[in-house]
């Protein structure tokens, strides 16, 4: 059931994209937005630290236990029906053409060398957060490699593995919600309520952010992914998001990431005793023809779990 609720989800969203306007997209901010209103502001800081505890187990626990009766009562009475709500939900909250509409905007930009066009399309998908206006070419497509590279990760292979999880589509709007959440609450300056929602996300993603980084590696440039993964991971400030895009740049043979620092005597010292390389950047600058691997890289990770959610699937049916 969980392969063709996915296939149909993807279908079904290439056809009518669940876009950032989206109504499921908007209703899920309102709610993470009334939980920080109310649960926030309880000391000059902000949100007390059992108040960001209890926003976080309001805002992903409750609409996740709503799912999982829904899922439940349909698979007990009409297993129809549960079908169709794991479509329903896979579809609303997978968000695939959410970061890849922008990516391409950005893609088509670089390939007709329009560099303020693709300026402009990287700090729409950015925001305010970043000035595009100064940026190069190898910046300005570093940048939107590693916002799709994360992309793929929050709105597609991360959603994955908690639909395979026992909760099935109750397993989704827990981590997209977390995802949003983590985002979202940060930016309302609050540090309880935003280190507890990152928290949160953190337990709940440490393993699907490696599982990604591992397939990265087995569909990409395996060798160059995993000495990424080993090495470069300090590129990031972000422990999540360094596994997998140093797993996605070794994947695609180019260098992402603000270059590293050189290590102070000491600790050249230690790494050569321990006979780890001192080697800082591996790869090309990305280009144009990266982003077009990057996208290949994606939809190869894609085919892989289908065909491996395919395979447990005759499986089930033949035990």
């Amino acid at each position: 059931m969980t392969f063709f609720s996915i296939l149909f989800a993807l279908i079904a969203e290439q056809y009518r994209p669940v876009t950032s306007q989206h109504w499921i997209v908007r209703m899920s901010t309102r709610w993470l937005d009334w939980v920080a209103k109310e649960f926030g502001g309880k000391t000059e800081e902000g949100a007390s630290p059992v108040g960001a505890r209890m926003a976080c187990l309001v805002a992903f626990i409750l609409p996740t236990f709503l799912v999982f009766i829904v899922y439940v009562v349909c698979m007990v009475t009409y297993p129809i029906l549960g079908f169709l709500w794991n479509v329903a939900i896979a579809y609303l909250f997978f968000g695939f053409r959410q970061f890849s509409h922008s990516f391409t905007l950005v893609h088509e930009a670089i390939e007709a060398h329009d560099l303020p066009a693709a300026r402009a399309a990287l700090g729409e998908w950015y925001g305010p957060e970043l000035d595009t206006s100064d940026l190069t070419e190898t910046e300005v497509i570093s940048l939107a490699l590693e916002r799709a590279i994360i992309g793929s990760h929050h709105h597609v292979f991360g959603v994955l593995f908690w639909f395979m999880m026992p909760m099935g589509p109750a397993g989704v709007v827990l981590y997209r919600l977390a995802d949003i959440a983590a985002q979202r609450w940060s930016e309302r300056g609050d540090y309880n309520l935003s280190e507890s929602a990152r928290h949160f996300f953190y337990v709940i993603d440490w393993i699907p952010s490696r599982i990604t980084a591992m397939g990265f590696a087995i569909v990409g440039n395996f060798e160059g992914a995993v000495y990424a993964w080993r090495y470069l991971t300090q590129k990031w400030s972000d422990s999540l998001s360094a596994v997998i895009l140093a797993a996605g740049s070794g994947a695609l043979g180019v260098r992402l990431g603000e270059p590293l620092s050189e290590p102070d005597s000491d600790e050249a010292l230690r790494m050569a005793e321990a006979g780890e390389p001192l080697v800082y950047e591996v790869g090309l600058e990305p280009t144009e023809r990266t982003m077009r691997s990057a996208v290949g890289l994606v939809w190869r990770l894609v085919i892989a779990w289908m065909a491996l959610l395919l395979m447990l699937t005759i499986a089930l049916w033949l035990g």
